[in-house]
């Protein structure tokens, strides 16, 4: 169990299968401060509701619903949402997407995946569900993302680099279009770690693509860094 402090918010990840790190907080950060007047979000596989959270405090007019299929993570997000500033605007759905039904779609949608889809299965069923992909796969991920998403929507997901064929081959099923790719790196000489995603439901043209340094030559956070996680974060390190 942990409780972290961020600028306007809490988490407590207690009894979440996979604990706060720091891709979702880089997700958020890249992909809310583009879409601040969006009305509506749909977080898929919640967690402990970081990224509700983010939208939250970034989207002020958007109403945020947060969708994890495991029951005590589920129950962590609600309690944090309750505990937030912003609790009348968030809600959590302890429900499988593959099953999720809604009565709208979504301006926005985010979500952190299962990364894993081969290699050791923890023993602890929430933590081999938050990290392997048992139930939820890219594809099946993206096709519940193109059921969900408004006409004018975005989604946007964090992933391993050896995915990318797969997503975007499972994107192009589900006719969603890349607008945006960031290849994030920890350090210039080292390999690129994260993708993050965003993607439409209409073709943007040009792809929009860089590359995001964690740190410096000198081992010190990047100012892109700095300034993209800046309002969250107490202390960058």
């Amino acid at each position: 169990m942990g409780r972290f402090d961020f600028r306007e918010f809490s988490i407590d990840d207690g009894g979440c299968g996979m604990k706060l790190g720091t891709d979702s907080v880089l997700l958020g950060a890249w992909f809310f401060r583009e879409h601040t007047q969006a009305r509506s979000v749909l977080d898929i596989g919640a967690g402990s509701g970081i990224l509700s959270l983010m939208a939250a405090q970034l989207c002020p007019a958007a109403g945020i619903t947060g969708v994890e299929i495991d029951s005590a993570a589920a129950s962590a997000a609600g309690a944090n949402f309750q505990a937030s500033p912003w609790a009348s605007r968030l809600e959590v759905v302890n429900a499988d997407i593959n099953t999720f039904g809604s009565t709208g779609v979504y301006q926005l949608i985010v979500s952190n995946p299962p990364y894993y889809s081969n290699g050791a299965v923890s023993t602890d069923d929430s933590r081999a569900g938050a990290r392997h992909q048992n139930s939820l796969t890219f594809g099946n991920l993206l096709e519940a993302v193109g059921r969900l998403i408004a006409a004018d929507g975005c989604f946007a997901m964090v992933t391993p680099p050896d995915a990318e064929a797969d997503i975007l081959f499972a994107a192009e099923l589900s006719r969603l279009y890349l607008r945006r790719l960031c290849r994030v790196a920890t350090t210039p000489a080292r390999p690129c770690r994260r993708l993050l995603w965003e993607f439409s439901r209409s073709a943007p043209g040009r792809v929009s693509e860089q590359t995001l340094l964690l740190r410096d030559a000198s081992g010190q956070p990047s100012l892109e860094y700095s300034s993209l996680v800046d309002g969250f974060y107490l202390r960058i390190h």
